[in-house]
Protein backbone atom coordinates (compact mmCIF):
# COMPACT_ATOMS: atom_id res chain seq x y z
CA UNK A 1 0.00 0.00 0.00
CA UNK A 2 2.45 2.44 0.98
CA UNK A 3 4.56 1.71 -2.64
CA UNK A 4 1.52 2.33 -4.23
CA UNK A 5 1.74 5.78 -2.68
CA UNK A 6 4.39 6.37 -3.40
CA UNK A 7 3.97 5.91 -7.14
CA UNK A 8 1.18 7.56 -7.41
CA UNK A 9 2.88 10.50 -5.09
CA UNK A 10 5.18 10.74 -8.09
CA UNK A 11 2.39 10.61 -11.27
CA UNK A 12 2.02 14.11 -11.23
CA UNK A 13 0.55 16.13 -13.65
CA UNK A 14 1.29 19.51 -15.46
CA UNK A 15 -1.55 21.06 -13.80
CA UNK A 16 0.08 20.41 -10.77
CA UNK A 17 3.11 22.80 -10.61
CA UNK A 18 2.97 26.52 -9.98
CA UNK A 19 2.39 28.26 -12.77
CA UNK A 20 1.52 32.52 -14.20
CA UNK A 21 -2.11 32.85 -15.85
CA UNK A 22 -1.14 36.67 -16.40
CA UNK A 23 -3.37 36.89 -19.78
CA UNK A 24 -4.16 40.31 -22.19
CA UNK A 25 -5.20 40.84 -25.46
CA UNK A 26 -3.40 41.86 -28.64
CA UNK A 27 -4.65 45.14 -28.50
CA UNK A 28 -3.20 46.28 -24.79
CA UNK A 29 -0.58 48.68 -25.24
CA UNK A 30 3.10 47.53 -24.31
CA UNK A 31 3.96 49.91 -21.53
CA UNK A 32 1.26 47.94 -19.03
CA UNK A 33 2.61 44.82 -19.85
CA UNK A 34 5.78 46.57 -19.37
CA UNK A 35 5.03 47.92 -15.49
CA UNK A 36 3.42 44.14 -15.05
CA UNK A 37 6.61 42.66 -15.56
CA UNK A 38 8.83 45.04 -14.19
CA UNK A 39 6.44 44.46 -10.57
CA UNK A 40 6.28 41.10 -10.78
CA UNK A 41 9.55 39.13 -11.08
CA UNK A 42 8.01 35.57 -10.72
CA UNK A 43 6.11 36.11 -14.05
CA UNK A 44 7.55 33.79 -17.03
CA UNK A 45 5.83 35.73 -19.97
CA UNK A 46 2.29 36.88 -20.98
CA UNK A 47 -0.32 35.02 -22.77
CA UNK A 48 -1.84 36.53 -25.62
CA UNK A 49 -5.94 35.85 -26.31
CA UNK A 50 -8.27 36.92 -28.00
CA UNK A 51 -12.05 36.12 -27.11
CA UNK A 52 -11.00 32.89 -25.92
CA UNK A 53 -8.68 32.32 -28.83
CA UNK A 54 -5.04 31.68 -28.13
CA UNK A 55 -3.13 34.27 -30.23
CA UNK A 56 0.40 33.41 -29.28
CA UNK A 57 2.93 33.98 -26.10
CA UNK A 58 5.78 36.26 -25.22
CA UNK A 59 8.12 35.16 -22.82
CA UNK A 60 9.68 37.24 -19.93
CA UNK A 61 13.41 36.54 -21.08
CA UNK A 62 12.26 37.69 -24.96
CA UNK A 63 10.35 40.82 -23.81
CA UNK A 64 12.80 42.09 -21.88
CA UNK A 65 15.11 41.22 -24.61
CA UNK A 66 13.48 43.39 -27.10
CA UNK A 67 13.09 46.12 -24.76
CA UNK A 68 16.31 46.35 -24.12
CA UNK A 69 17.67 46.84 -27.39
CA UNK A 70 17.92 51.11 -28.31
CA UNK A 71 14.74 53.24 -28.99
CA UNK A 72 12.19 49.74 -28.23
CA UNK A 73 10.91 51.67 -25.15
CA UNK A 74 10.21 54.77 -26.92
CA UNK A 75 8.82 52.55 -30.01
CA UNK A 76 6.61 49.70 -28.03
CA UNK A 77 5.50 51.07 -25.43
CA UNK A 78 3.21 53.26 -27.19
CA UNK A 79 2.17 50.65 -29.36
CA UNK A 80 0.35 47.33 -28.73
CA UNK A 81 1.86 44.34 -27.34
CA UNK A 82 0.46 42.40 -30.49
CA UNK A 83 3.67 44.46 -32.46
CA UNK A 84 6.53 42.96 -30.40
CA UNK A 85 4.30 39.05 -31.10
CA UNK A 86 4.88 39.80 -34.62
CA UNK A 87 8.35 40.38 -34.24
CA UNK A 88 9.19 37.52 -32.12
CA UNK A 89 6.87 35.37 -33.91
CA UNK A 90 7.63 31.94 -31.45
CA UNK A 91 5.87 28.89 -31.69
CA UNK A 92 4.36 28.04 -28.85
CA UNK A 93 4.16 24.30 -27.25
CA UNK A 94 0.87 24.00 -25.82
CA UNK A 95 0.20 20.81 -24.01
CA UNK A 96 -3.26 19.69 -21.87
CA UNK A 97 -3.39 19.97 -18.09
CA UNK A 98 -3.23 16.08 -17.66
CA UNK A 99 0.09 15.57 -19.41
CA UNK A 100 2.72 13.92 -17.32
CA UNK A 101 5.75 15.99 -16.46
CA UNK A 102 8.09 13.88 -17.72
CA UNK A 103 6.07 13.98 -21.46
CA UNK A 104 5.97 17.85 -21.19
CA UNK A 105 9.84 17.79 -19.92
CA UNK A 106 11.15 15.84 -22.90
CA UNK A 107 8.49 17.64 -25.27
CA UNK A 108 10.27 20.95 -24.16
CA UNK A 109 14.02 19.75 -24.39
CA UNK A 110 13.09 18.37 -27.66
CA UNK A 111 12.42 21.94 -29.15
CA UNK A 112 15.38 23.35 -31.41
CA UNK A 113 17.82 25.40 -29.01
CA UNK A 114 16.84 29.19 -29.54
CA UNK A 115 12.84 27.32 -27.91
CA UNK A 116 14.29 25.50 -24.97
CA UNK A 117 13.72 27.76 -22.31
CA UNK A 118 10.37 29.03 -23.69
CA UNK A 119 7.59 28.46 -21.54
CA UNK A 120 5.12 25.73 -21.90
CA UNK A 121 1.43 27.06 -22.24
CA UNK A 122 -0.61 24.47 -19.94
CA UNK A 123 -4.32 24.41 -21.96
CA UNK A 124 -7.17 23.06 -19.32
CA UNK A 125 -10.78 22.83 -20.20
CA UNK A 126 -13.15 25.66 -19.11
CA UNK A 127 -10.23 27.70 -17.81
CA UNK A 128 -7.70 30.37 -18.89
CA UNK A 129 -4.29 29.19 -20.21
CA UNK A 130 -1.32 28.98 -18.08
CA UNK A 131 1.98 29.69 -18.22
CA UNK A 132 4.47 27.06 -16.84
CA UNK A 133 8.17 28.03 -16.76
CA UNK A 134 10.91 25.45 -18.06
CA UNK A 135 12.56 25.97 -14.20
CA UNK A 136 9.63 24.82 -13.21
CA UNK A 137 9.42 22.22 -14.83
CA UNK A 138 12.86 21.11 -14.89
CA UNK A 139 12.72 21.20 -11.20
CA UNK A 140 10.00 19.26 -10.69
CA UNK A 141 11.18 16.41 -12.99
CA UNK A 142 14.31 16.30 -11.21
CA UNK A 143 12.38 16.19 -7.98
CA UNK A 144 10.54 13.52 -9.39
CA UNK A 145 13.59 11.78 -10.46
CA UNK A 146 14.94 12.25 -7.12
CA UNK A 147 11.76 10.54 -5.82
CA UNK A 148 11.97 7.76 -8.24
CA UNK A 149 16.11 7.36 -7.04
CA UNK A 150 14.98 7.36 -3.60
CA UNK A 151 12.34 4.65 -4.17
CA UNK A 152 14.58 2.41 -6.71
CA UNK A 153 17.30 2.50 -3.32
CA UNK A 154 14.59 1.86 -1.29
CA UNK A 155 12.87 -0.83 -3.37
CA UNK A 156 17.18 -2.26 -4.25
CA UNK A 157 17.89 -2.18 -0.65
CA UNK A 158 14.50 -4.48 -0.18
CA UNK A 159 15.84 -6.41 -2.98
CA UNK A 160 18.90 -6.82 -1.78
CA UNK A 161 17.66 -7.60 1.80
CA UNK A 162 14.86 -9.82 -0.25
CA UNK A 163 17.57 -11.82 -1.46
CA UNK A 164 19.80 -12.15 1.70
CA UNK A 165 16.93 -13.31 3.03
CA UNK A 166 16.00 -15.84 0.30
CA UNK A 167 20.04 -16.73 0.45
CA UNK A 168 19.77 -17.95 4.18
CA UNK A 169 16.44 -19.25 3.34
CA UNK A 170 18.71 -21.36 0.59
CA UNK A 171 21.45 -22.21 2.95
CA UNK A 172 18.40 -23.36 5.58
CA UNK A 173 17.01 -25.01 2.60
CA UNK A 174 20.33 -26.46 1.69
CA UNK A 175 20.85 -27.79 5.20
CA UNK A 176 17.42 -29.17 5.90
CA UNK A 177 18.16 -31.08 2.70
CA UNK A 178 21.46 -32.22 3.69
CA UNK A 179 19.97 -33.43 7.52
CA UNK A 180 16.92 -35.09 5.05
CA UNK A 181 19.60 -36.91 3.15
CA UNK A 182 20.80 -38.18 6.50
CA UNK A 183 17.50 -39.19 7.95
CA UNK A 184 17.17 -40.82 4.57
CA UNK A 185 20.10 -42.95 4.68
CA UNK A 186 19.31 -43.41 8.73
CA UNK A 187 15.74 -44.92 7.85
CA UNK A 188 17.40 -47.12 5.04
CA UNK A 189 19.39 -48.45 7.58
CA UNK A 190 16.75 -48.81 9.69
CA UNK A 191 14.53 -50.25 7.47
CA UNK A 192 17.72 -52.45 6.14
CA UNK A 193 18.03 -53.51 9.79
CA UNK A 194 14.43 -54.03 9.84
CA UNK A 195 14.39 -56.48 6.91
CA UNK A 196 17.06 -58.53 8.50
CA UNK A 197 14.94 -58.72 11.80
CA UNK A 198 12.32 -59.83 10.01
CA UNK A 199 14.16 -62.55 8.27
CA UNK A 200 15.75 -63.95 11.25
CA UNK A 201 12.19 -63.66 13.29
CA UNK A 202 10.67 -65.36 10.32
CA UNK A 203 13.49 -68.01 10.68
CA UNK A 204 13.04 -68.33 14.41
CA UNK A 205 9.05 -68.93 13.83
CA UNK A 206 10.01 -71.70 11.59
CA UNK A 207 12.19 -72.79 13.81
CA UNK A 208 9.46 -72.49 16.26
CA UNK A 209 7.13 -74.20 14.31
CA UNK A 210 9.09 -77.13 13.74
CA UNK A 211 9.86 -77.60 17.64
CA UNK A 212 5.81 -76.84 18.15
CA UNK A 213 5.32 -80.24 15.86
CA UNK A 214 8.16 -81.72 17.78
CA UNK A 215 6.79 -81.14 21.23
CA UNK A 216 3.04 -82.16 19.97
CA UNK A 217 4.47 -85.11 18.94
CA UNK A 218 6.70 -85.38 22.19
CA UNK A 219 3.25 -85.10 24.21
CA UNK A 220 1.40 -87.31 22.17
CA UNK A 221 3.94 -90.10 22.59
CA UNK A 222 4.26 -89.07 26.31
CA UNK A 223 0.83 -89.01 27.02
CA UNK A 224 0.49 -92.67 25.30
CA UNK A 225 3.11 -93.99 27.26
CA UNK A 226 2.07 -92.10 29.94
CA UNK A 227 -1.29 -93.77 30.10
CA UNK A 228 0.63 -97.27 29.48
CA UNK A 229 3.06 -96.69 32.52
CA UNK A 230 -0.11 -95.33 34.76
CA UNK A 231 -2.07 -98.81 33.93
CA UNK A 232 0.91 -100.72 34.25
CA UNK A 233 1.84 -99.12 37.52
CA UNK A 234 -1.85 -99.44 38.44
CA UNK A 235 -1.98 -103.19 37.69
CA UNK A 236 1.33 -103.65 40.09
CA UNK A 237 0.05 -101.46 42.74
CA UNK A 238 -3.05 -103.39 43.07
CA UNK A 239 -1.27 -106.83 42.32
CA UNK A 240 0.89 -105.54 45.41
CA UNK A 241 -2.03 -104.87 47.90
CA UNK A 242 -3.26 -108.00 46.72
CA UNK A 243 -0.02 -110.17 47.93
CA UNK A 244 -0.25 -108.05 51.09
CA UNK A 245 -3.31 -108.96 51.70
CA UNK A 246 -2.45 -112.32 51.30
CA UNK A 247 0.54 -112.13 52.95
CA UNK A 248 -1.40 -110.59 56.27
CA UNK A 249 -3.97 -113.22 55.69
CA UNK A 250 -1.34 -116.00 55.77
CA UNK A 251 0.41 -114.23 58.82
CA UNK A 252 -2.78 -114.31 60.85
CA UNK A 253 -3.51 -118.25 59.49
CA UNK A 254 0.43 -119.02 61.21
CA UNK A 255 0.03 -117.01 64.31
CA UNK A 256 -3.17 -118.56 64.92
CA UNK A 257 -1.06 -121.93 64.00
CA UNK A 258 1.48 -120.64 66.56
CA UNK A 259 -1.73 -120.41 69.38
CA UNK A 260 -1.85 -124.22 68.70
CA UNK A 261 1.42 -124.95 68.84
CA UNK A 262 1.90 -123.13 72.27
CA UNK A 263 -0.87 -124.85 73.41
CA UNK A 264 0.64 -128.24 72.60
CA UNK A 265 3.60 -126.98 73.96
CA UNK A 266 2.03 -126.42 77.52
CA UNK A 267 0.03 -129.49 77.27
CA UNK A 268 3.48 -131.64 76.59
CA UNK A 269 5.28 -129.64 79.27
CA UNK A 270 2.26 -130.22 81.76
CA UNK A 271 2.76 -134.02 80.53
CA UNK A 272 6.14 -134.15 81.14
CA UNK A 273 5.97 -132.23 84.83
CA UNK A 274 3.46 -135.06 85.77
CA UNK A 275 5.79 -137.53 84.04
CA UNK A 276 8.67 -136.23 85.75
CA UNK A 277 7.14 -136.30 89.00
CA UNK A 278 5.74 -139.62 88.34
CA UNK A 279 9.81 -140.96 87.57
CA UNK A 280 10.24 -139.26 90.85
CA UNK A 281 7.81 -140.78 92.93
CA UNK A 282 9.22 -144.47 91.31
CA UNK A 283 12.69 -143.84 92.15
CA UNK A 284 11.62 -143.10 95.31
CA UNK A 285 9.93 -146.52 96.01
CA UNK A 286 12.64 -148.34 93.92
CA UNK A 287 15.26 -146.84 96.59
CA UNK A 288 12.77 -148.06 99.76
CA UNK A 289 12.16 -151.52 98.06
CA UNK A 290 15.73 -152.44 98.01
CA UNK A 291 17.20 -154.60 95.24
CA UNK A 292 14.03 -155.91 94.40
CA UNK A 293 13.53 -153.22 91.84
CA UNK A 294 16.51 -152.59 91.00
CA UNK A 295 15.56 -152.64 87.04
CA UNK A 296 12.87 -150.11 88.00
CA UNK A 297 15.32 -147.74 88.91
CA UNK A 298 16.91 -148.25 85.62
CA UNK A 299 13.73 -147.60 83.68
CA UNK A 300 13.03 -144.55 86.03
CA UNK A 301 16.47 -143.43 85.28
CA UNK A 302 15.21 -143.48 81.69
CA UNK A 303 12.28 -142.05 82.22
CA UNK A 304 13.75 -138.97 83.86
CA UNK A 305 16.14 -138.71 80.48
CA UNK A 306 13.46 -138.39 78.11
CA UNK A 307 11.41 -136.26 80.45
CA UNK A 308 14.22 -133.56 80.41
CA UNK A 309 14.36 -134.24 76.52
CA UNK A 310 10.88 -133.58 76.09
CA UNK A 311 11.03 -130.49 78.12
CA UNK A 312 14.06 -129.29 76.52
CA UNK A 313 12.51 -129.57 73.12
CA UNK A 314 9.50 -128.11 74.56
CA UNK A 315 11.48 -124.91 75.49
CA UNK A 316 13.11 -125.02 72.00
CA UNK A 317 9.77 -125.51 70.30
CA UNK A 318 8.41 -122.82 72.40
CA UNK A 319 11.56 -120.38 71.35
CA UNK A 320 11.10 -120.82 67.81
CA UNK A 321 7.81 -119.90 68.08
CA UNK A 322 8.38 -117.16 70.00
CA UNK A 323 10.88 -115.79 67.36
CA UNK A 324 8.54 -117.03 64.44
CA UNK A 325 5.80 -115.07 66.14
CA UNK A 326 7.69 -112.33 66.42
CA UNK A 327 8.78 -112.24 62.25
CA UNK A 328 5.29 -112.92 61.23
CA UNK A 329 4.17 -109.46 63.80
CA UNK A 330 6.83 -107.46 61.83
CA UNK A 331 5.55 -109.33 58.52
CA UNK A 332 2.38 -107.95 59.04
CA UNK A 333 3.48 -104.97 59.99
CA UNK A 334 5.66 -104.77 56.65
CA UNK A 335 2.70 -105.78 54.36
CA UNK A 336 0.10 -102.94 56.28
CA UNK A 337 2.99 -100.38 55.85
CA UNK A 338 3.40 -101.76 52.48
CA UNK A 339 -0.82 -101.64 51.75
CA UNK A 340 -0.84 -98.22 53.31
CA UNK A 341 2.25 -97.24 50.79
CA UNK A 342 0.50 -98.94 47.89
CA UNK A 343 -2.87 -96.87 48.76
CA UNK A 344 -0.49 -93.85 49.31
CA UNK A 345 0.93 -94.69 45.91
CA UNK A 346 -2.37 -95.05 43.94
CA UNK A 347 -3.43 -91.61 45.37
CA UNK A 348 -0.03 -90.11 43.68
CA UNK A 349 -0.56 -91.60 40.58
CA UNK A 350 -4.11 -90.50 39.99
CA UNK A 351 -2.77 -87.08 40.64
CA UNK A 352 -0.10 -87.76 37.87
CA UNK A 353 -2.34 -88.75 35.70
CA UNK A 354 -4.67 -85.79 36.02
CA UNK A 355 -1.81 -83.71 35.69
CA UNK A 356 -0.49 -85.74 32.26
CA UNK A 357 -4.41 -85.34 30.67
CA UNK A 358 -3.92 -81.57 31.72
CA UNK A 359 -0.64 -81.27 29.93
CA UNK A 360 -2.14 -84.05 26.88
CA UNK A 361 -5.31 -81.06 27.06
CA UNK A 362 -2.57 -78.09 26.51
CA UNK A 363 -0.84 -79.74 23.50
CA UNK A 364 -3.68 -81.22 22.08
CA UNK A 365 -5.78 -78.02 22.14
CA UNK A 366 -3.92 -75.18 22.70
CA UNK A 367 -0.71 -75.58 20.78
CA UNK A 368 -0.83 -75.84 16.88
CA UNK A 369 1.03 -76.08 14.17
CA UNK A 370 -0.15 -72.26 13.23
CA UNK A 371 0.30 -71.23 16.68
CA UNK A 372 2.07 -67.37 17.67
CA UNK A 373 5.16 -67.68 19.11
CA UNK A 374 3.82 -66.18 22.40
CA UNK A 375 1.51 -69.02 22.26
CA UNK A 376 4.07 -71.59 21.95
CA UNK A 377 5.69 -69.95 25.19
CA UNK A 378 2.48 -70.01 27.08
CA UNK A 379 1.61 -73.78 26.56
CA UNK A 380 5.62 -74.13 27.34
CA UNK A 381 5.04 -72.64 30.03
CA UNK A 382 1.77 -74.33 30.71
CA UNK A 383 3.63 -77.91 30.03
CA UNK A 384 6.46 -76.54 32.46
CA UNK A 385 3.87 -76.27 35.41
CA UNK A 386 2.41 -79.30 34.36
CA UNK A 387 6.13 -81.25 34.50
CA UNK A 388 6.45 -79.61 37.84
CA UNK A 389 3.21 -81.14 39.37
CA UNK A 390 4.30 -84.57 37.79
CA UNK A 391 7.73 -83.92 39.35
CA UNK A 392 6.08 -83.17 42.95
CA UNK A 393 4.13 -86.49 42.43
CA UNK A 394 6.89 -88.64 41.37
CA UNK A 395 9.40 -87.72 44.37
CA UNK A 396 6.74 -88.24 47.10
CA UNK A 397 6.28 -91.91 45.04
CA UNK A 398 10.52 -92.27 45.53
CA UNK A 399 10.51 -91.32 48.94
CA UNK A 400 7.38 -94.06 49.83
CA UNK A 401 9.06 -96.64 48.18
CA UNK A 402 12.18 -95.87 50.33
CA UNK A 403 10.12 -96.17 53.10
CA UNK A 404 8.64 -99.61 52.00
CA UNK A 405 11.92 -100.67 51.05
Amino acid sequence: MDEMMQFEAMDYRVSDLPYTDYCVDPSTPGKEVWHRVQEDSELCGVILQREDQLVGMISRRRFLERMSRPYSLEIYLKRPIEAILELENVPVLEVPGDARIDEVAAAALNRPIELVYEPVVVIIPDQPPRLVDLHVLLLAQSQMLAATNAIVQQKTAELQSSLDRLTEEQNKVREYTRLLEIKQMENKQRNDLLQAQQEELSRKTKEIEELNQKFVRIGQILSLEGKKAFQATFSGVNSICNTTDQIISIGEALEKELEAVDSATKIIEDVSKQVRHLAVQAAVVANQSGGQLAGFGYITSEIGKLVSQTFEASSQVNRIATRFRTKIQENGEAARSTAETARSLIQKIQRAEVALAELEAAVGTALTPASSPEEVQAVIRDGSDSSTRLQMVDDPTTQVQSEAL
